[in-house]
């Protein structure tokens, strides 16, 4: 896949709302696109979808997977003008959100545009112009000027509210916009879709998006139920620490360096899991890059944790590894990649799933 052809599916999956929970449109967008290369593709019953890739050798079978879903909003309570107060689905950062676009759903899956209210800057006291509002201080505008208007239109407490949608190409093949964390991945997964099409692997993979990362991080769990893997890799990739305020303090991961992966990761906030990259996996991956010329990047990382950290822990032990695109202003209303990882991304699991077959040793050590 070139990169033109790239961006513009990264471009339609970006503006596809799919809040956790809530990611059915984003699903049978992608089982539509992964029947051009399986034609073993379907849905399981939480929405996770799972396409399949049959080896050459049966013995062992990899999962590459990409979450479907993005943070968002749920609606909490609507108020008798119109007013819609939501809560938090996933990591959400309130002080990027006054005066932001969203787009509120409704119970027969529309998605009408709104915004964040925000006080005006000239009436604001000083006090207020230097803090973040409280999500729950926070209202959604949609033009309504009663609840009424809304329930007719079938927006109802415990509908979803997306980010708006954002999409631009900056300087150096790079991209900003809305919810492009996800959509990078499932990008990735479409290039390796259209590679195992071309060259049948030597052992089996199962591509699949999977549901509820950013509520659980329990999809890939439950899509093991029906993928049965011996190993697994998630397609997320690493923050950027490139910019002036995380430079030399964060991390070594920059933009245009190479993929990064994840060695650790750990969440420790209340939730004592995360994910020690297996060593086999990681150095057949490096050996993989190296042989085809493609830089790698090293994470380890604190306060976060992806599918991987239950998935590990599924059958009598999974190795997984968490690599990606590095991104900047993750979980923010405008992120941020360079579409020339994005590619690289997806070079190096074709490369990596060419080189894997059944003699791997799935041990720790």
């Amino acid at each position: 896949m070139e990169l033109k052809q790239l961006k513009k599916k990264l471009k339609e999956y970006m503006a596809i709302p799919r809040v956790s929970g809530y990611e059915k449109q984003m699903a049978y967008a992608l089982k539509k696109d992964m029947e051009e290369y399986s034609d073993d593709v379907c849905i399981d019953k939480v929405g996770n979808c799972i396409a399949r890739f049959k080896g050459e050798d049966e013995g062992l079978t990899l999962m590459v997977f990409a979450h479907l879903d993005t943070i968002g909003f749920v609606i909490k309570r609507i108020d008798p003008d119109g007013f819609i107060y939501v809560d938090r689905v996933g990591g959400v950062p309130e002080k990027v959100l006054t005066g932001t676009p969203v787009r509120v759903g409704s119970e027969d899956g529309k998605y009408y545009p709104g915004v964040f209210g925000t006080r005006a800057y000239h009436i604001m006291s000083n006090e207020e112009k230097e803090k973040a509002d409280s999500l729950n201080d926070l209202f959604i505008d949609i033009g309504a000027t009663s609840d009424s208007q809304l329930y007719d239109l079938g927006i109802e407490v415990g509908c979803p509210v997306a980010y708006g949608q954002a999409y631009y190409e900056l300087l150096n093949d790079r991209v900003s916009g809305s919810y492009i964390d996800a959509a990078a991945g499932l990008c990735n997964l479409l290039q390796i879709g259209e590679h195992l099409k071309e060259k049948k692997p030597k052992v089996n993979v199962c591509l699949v998006g999977t549901v509820w990362e950013e509520f659980s991080a329990r999809g890939a769990m439950l899509a093991n139920r029906s993928v049965n893997c011996d190993l697994a890799i998630s397609i997320l990739g690493p923050g950027a620490a490139d910019t002036p305020d995380q430079r030399g303090k964060v991390s070594n991961v920059k933009m245009n360096n190479g993929v990064g992966i994840n060695m650790f990761n750990f969440h420790g906030k209340g939730t004592l899991n995360g994910n020690i990259v297996h060593k086999g996996l990681f150095e057949a991956i490096k050996k993989s890059a190296a042989k085809n010329g493609i830089r790698i990047q090293r994470q380890a990382a604190r306060g976060a944790l992806s599918d991987t950290a239950y998935l590990a822990l599924e059958n009598d032990g999974i190795p997984c590894v968490d690599l990606g695109t590095p991104d900047r202003y993750s979980h923010s209303t405008l992120e941020l990649i360079d579409t020339k990882d994005l590619l690289q991304t997806g070079e190096l699991l074709c490369h990596f799933i060419d080189d894997l077959d059944k003699d791997f040793d799935l041990n720790r050590y």
